[in-house]
């Protein structure tokens, strides 16, 4: 595995970081903050950001998956 971005990475990179921003500033609500369309589509961004960068990203609101044992494997019998 390379440390090195290719050219369309860079690009990616780049058009991500300008949304991200552009998806912070909106203030379509006179609030002060993002509308929750916006948020939404930042941290989207932010997650594909990462990615990139070979960061794993997990929902922590889904539990992982995992096999069950048998009955027979649960009660010790073989």
């Amino acid at each position: 595995m390379s440390n090195t971005l290719t050219n369309n990475e860079q690009e990616e990179l780049f058009r991500l970081g300008k949304d991200i921003q552009a998806g912070l500033s909106c203030d379509a609500n006179g609030t002060g903050l993002p509308c929750r369309t916006d948020r939404l589509d930042a941290v989207s961004n932010m997650k594909r950001y990462l990615e990139i960068h070979n960061y794993t990203i997990i929902d922590k609101s889904r539990k992982p998956y995992r096999i069950m044992k048998s009955k027979s494997e649960r009660e010790g019998v073989k």
